[in-house]
C-alpha cells in the first residue's frame, strides 16, 4: 500500500509539473503574440517572414518543453541564449560577432582596462578551431611559454572539440592562485602548459633602446583605456634617452578601442592623414583623419607585426603604411575587420554586432585577409618575440639571436 501511495504521488507531482510548464508555455506564447502584434502595429514593424520564423521558434520551444523525456535539462534560459547564438553563429563572423552572457558582458569591459584577472590569454575561433590570438605581456601564460598561433586542444584534460567559445573561455577562468591545465598543438605537436590564474597589472607600453644605438624599440601591447598616452610617454622617454629611431611593435596586439587607434595614428603621422575608412552595411562610407592641428613624431620609423595583430593594430599597421610613414614588417596580421556595436538585452546580456567594416586609407580590406607586410620576415625555429621589459640585460647580439623579426627591423632602420 505504501509502495502504491508513493507511486501515486510521484505521478501526481509529475502531472503537476506538466501543467505548470504547460502554463508557463502558453504565457510565454501569449506573450510572445502580444509582442509581434506590438511590432506589427508599430511603424516599424517585422516582415512575415520574421514573423513566421518567430512561429517556428515557438513550435520547437512547444515540442522540447512539452514532450522532452528529461524535463530536469530543460532550461528556458539556455534554450533562448542557444537560439541566440545559433543566429550569431549563422552570419559567419567567427570570434569578433559574438553572443555575451550577462557574466561575459562585465569581462569584456573588463578587457580594455589595464588590469586583467586570468592567465593573460586571448583566445579567438578561426577555421573551427580555437586558437591563441595573443599571450599577454608580462603574463602567466607568456611566462610559461603559451604563444600566438597555439591551437588549444584541451583544457585540465578534457577536449575543447565542439564546446561553445564561452564555456572554453569559463573553463580557463578561475579564483585567483589557482592552476589550470592547458593541451595546444604546435608545428602538429602537442604540448601542455600548467598555468597560474593571478591578478594582472599589464603594461600597455614599453621601450627599451637597442644597446649601442639610437633605435628605441616601442611595445603597444593593446588599445586599452589611455593607451594612446601611455605610449606618448615611453616615446618621451626613450628619446631622453637618446633615441632617434623607432620600431614600434603591434605583434601579438589583440587590438582594442577604436578611438585609440584613431589616437596613436596621431602620434606619427601628419594632420589630415587618412587614419581608416569605416563602410557601414548599407554600402556608405567614412573616413577618419588626423586633426587639422595635430604636431606628430618625425623620426624614421616602421612596424612590426604578425599573426597575433588585430583589430586596432591593425588598423594602425594600415594607415602607416598607406601614408608612407613606416614600412611595416613581419607577417600577415589575423584580418579582424569588422566594426563592432553593443546591443543590451533586457537580461543584462548583450549581442556584439559587426556593423560595419574597416577599410586603410588605400581602400584595403583588412577583414579576412589583414594587413600583409612590406617585408616578410617569419622568426626562426624556437625563437619568440621580445618585449622591452625581456631584453633589459641582454647585448644587441643577443636580442638578434633570439627575434630575427626585430634584427631586420633594426637593418632597415640603418638603410634609411
Amino acid at each position: 500500500m505504501r509502495m502504491w501511495r508513493e507511486n501515486v504521488t510521484k505521478v501526481d507531482r509529475r502531472v503537476v509539473i506538466v501543467r505548470v510548464m504547460a502554463l508557463v508555455l502558453v504565457m510565454l506564447v501569449l506573450m510572445l503574440a502580444a509582442y509581434l502584434y506590438g511590432l506589427s502595429r508599430s511603424p516599424a514593424g517585422i516582415s512575415e517572414e520574421d514573423r513566421e520564423s518567430v512561429a517556428l521558434f515557438v513550435e520547437a520551444l512547444r515540442a522540447v518543453q512539452g514532450d522532452y523525456v528529461d524535463q530536469e535539462a530543460v532550461d528556458p534560459e539556455e534554450q533562448t541564449y542557444g537560439a541566440i547564438k545559433g543566429m550569431i553563429d549563422s552570419l559567419g563572423d567567427e570570434g569578433h560577432t559574438r553572443f555575451l552572457s550577462p557574466e561575459e558582458v562585465e569581462k569584456s569591459r573588463e578587457a580594455v582596462s589595464s588590469t586583467y584577472v586570468g592567465i593573460g590569454v586571448r583566445l579567438e575561433e578561426k577555421d573551427d578551431e580555437i586558437v591563441v590570438k595573443a599571450s599577454m605581456d608580462g603574463s602567466p601564460a607568456e611566462e610559461t611559454g603559451i604563444q600566438s598561433g597555439d591551437v588549444l586542444v584541451a583544457v585540465d584534460g578534457e577536449s575543447v572539440t565542439g564546446e561553445e567559445f564561452e564555456e572554453i573561455g569559463q573553463r580557463i577562468r578561475g579564483p585567483e592562485e589557482t592552476y589550470v591545465d592547458l593541451t595546444v598543438l604546435r608545428d602538429e605537436e602537442e604540448r601542455e602548459f600548467i598555468v597560474e590564474r593571478a591578478e594582472l597589472e599589464v603594461p600597455v607600453s614599453s621601450w627599451r633602446l637597442i644597446p649601442g644605438t639610437d633605435v628605441a624599440h616601442l611595445r603597444l601591447s593593446s588599445f586599452s583605456e589611455n593607451s594612446a598616452e601611455k605610449l606618448e610617454g615611453s616615446i618621451a622617454e626613450a628619446q631622453s634617452a637618446g633615441a632617434e629611431r623607432f620600431v614600434l611593435d603591434l605583434r601579438d596586439n589583440p587590438g582594442g578601442l577604436v578611438e585609440q587607434a584613431e589616437e596613436v595614428g596621431a602620434v606619427f603621422l601628419p594632420a589630415r592623414s587618412g587614419v581608416y575608412i569605416r563602410k557601414d552595411a548599407d554600402g556608405s562610407e567614412e573616413e577618419t583623419s588626423v586633426p587639422e592641428d595635430n604636431e606628430p613624431l618625425e623620426g624614421p620609423l616602421v612596424v612590426l607585426v604578425n599573426e597575433g595583430s588585430s583589430s586596432s593594430a591593425e588598423i594602425v599597421a594600415g594607415a602607416l603604411r598607406d601614408n608612407g610613414r613606416a614600412q611595416v614588417i613581419g607577417e600577415t596580421t589575423f584580418g579582424t575587420g569588422t566594426v563592432l556595436s553593443e546591443y543590451p538585452l533586457s537580461d543584462g546580456s548583450a549581442i556584439l554586432l559587426g556593423v560595419a567594416e574597416w577599410l586603410t586609407p588605400n581602400r584595403d580590406s583588412i577583414r579576412g585577409s589583414g594587413i600583409e607586410p612590406d617585408v616578410e620576415v617569419e622568426l626562426e625555429e624556437d625563437q619568440e618575440p621580445l618585449t622591452p621589459n625581456e631584453t633589459e640585460d641582454f647585448t644587441r647580439e643577443e636580442i638578434f639571436e633570439e627575434d630575427a623579426q626585430l634584427e631586420r627591423a633594426f637593418e632597415i632602420l640603418q638603410e634609411e
